[in-house]
This record gives structure tokens, C-alpha cells and sequence, in this order.
């Protein structure tokens, strides 16, 4: 029979992405760590050569080296990209984890999909489903009753409003917020500061308070073409 400590010490996290969000999924590891004692290294995946003092390795050599034993989570804020790389993860078969930072509850009826990352503070409350690979930025407030998409990224002292809906690779910037009841639809962006107090299509991006549809997110990306 196999030890199952000997087995999680073994086990190593592959962050993917070395960037400002990976490198804050790293201080996440290194919490839950220290109380489940679960991966005997953590790591950035990238392509960058090294991030404060720790090894780099490429998705490839990641997998070959430590394949037996690795699980990933992706650390990079942009949704297009976080879809590209978990389609990448799971074409490879590599085990996607979930995130949750030890100080946060999270009751028995709420559903999370594989490789979410619930960060510090973030207030999770009732019937709430959050699908995969989406990130909840420290000190987020998700009311009851609410769906958040794939990959979607809701931002730091944002508030999601009650019996929302918000579509697949959507982006609350910080201190956001929604009216309860309303449909946020797929690649929407919500700017740093908006309100919305309306649906929105999909593939828009809402600025201002009240929210006001300022263009297409054409392009689908938050950093590079959004706002």
C-alpha cells in the first residue's frame, strides 16, 4: 500500500504564468502550504528565464520532468490567455487544481469548477457556481444565487450583485459592481469603477457609473486593447 504523505510530498504546482498575478498565486501556494503541507516545490512556467530567485521551466520541460507528480494552476490575468492555456493543460492531461486561500469559507452550496483561484478576503455566499479557471481577485463580494462563467476574472473589492449571471471570459476590474438580477454576457468588460445597473450583450466594454457601453471588445483582451 502506498503512504499517502509519502505520495503529497512528491507533488509539485506548476504556476503557469511568472507574471505580477502569478507571482501573487505563488504567496496563495505558499499559505495553503503551510497548513496542508501539500507540493514539495512550487514553480512558474514560463519562458523568462527566472522571477525573484526561482527556476522558470517551460510548459515542456515542466511536463517531462515532473509529469508524474505535477499539478497546475494558471496565474495570468488576461481570459483569452487563461482559456488558451487550461485548453493547453487539458489537452496535456495535467491535473488543474483549485485555489482557495485557507481564510476563506466557502458553504456546501457553492460550486467550483476546476482551477478557480479564490484569493484573500473574498466573501463566497450561497448557491453561487463559478466555473472553470476563473479568478476571484482578494476582498471580492459575490452575492447569493450567482453564476460566473469560464475563465472570467472578477477584480479586487468588486461586488457582484445578487441572482447575476456573468458569462464565460468576462473582466470586473476593481471596485466594479452589478445591479442584483442582471446577465453580463461572454467577453464583456467591466472597467475599474463601473456600476452596471444594466444586461450587457456580449463582447462590450462598460464604463462609468452608471455603466455605459463605450465600445466592442474586438480584440478580447483587457490589457492590450480594453481598457
Amino acid at each position: 500500500m502506498k503512504n499517502e504523505n509519502y505520495e503529497r510530498e512528491k507533488m509539485v504546482l506548476g504556476i503557469y504564468g511568472a507574471g505580477g498575478l502569478g507571482r501573487e498565486v505563488y504567496i496563495i501556494a505558499k499559505k495553503i502550504n503551510k497548513v496542508e503541507l501539500r507540493w514539495e516545490k512550487v514553480v512558474y512556467i514560463d519562458d523568462i528565464g527566472k522571477v525573484q530567485g526561482k527556476d522558470i521551466f517551460t510548459f515542456e520541460n515542466l511536463v517531462e520532468r515532473y509529469l508524474d507528480g505535477l499539478e497546475i494552476i494558471i496565474g495570468v490575468g488576461e481570459p483569452a490567455v487563461r482559456e488558451a492555456m487550461y485548453n493547453k493543460v487539458k489537452r496535456n492531461k495535467i491535473p488543474l487544481i483549485t485555489l482557495i486561500h485557507p481564510g476563506v469559507y466557502i458553504d456546501e452550496t457553492v460550486r467550483l469548477g476546476e482551477g478557480v483561484v479564490i484569493c484573500e478576503g473574498v466573501t463566497i455566499t450561497s448557491n453561487i457556481v463559478i466555473g472553470e479557471n476563473s479568478y476571484i481577485h482578494p476582498h471580492a463580494a459575490i452575492g447569493h444565487d450567482v453564476t460566473i462563467g469560464r475563465h472570467s476574472v472578477i477584480g479586487t473589492n468588486s461586488q457582484v450583485g445578487g441572482s447575476n449571471r456573468i458569462g464565460d471570459r468576462a473582466y470586473m476590474g476593481f471596485l466594479s459592481g452589478t445591479k442584483e438580477g442582471l446577465t453580463v454576457g461572454n467577453d464583456v468588460i467591466c472597467s475599474a469603477g463601473a456600476i452596471i445597473f444594466r444586461d450587457m450583450p456580449d463582447g462590450v466594454i462598460a464604463v462609468g457609473n452608471p455603466a455605459r457601453i463605450m465600445k466592442r471588445n474586438e480584440g478580447k483582451g483587457v490589457f492590450q486593447g480594453g481598457v
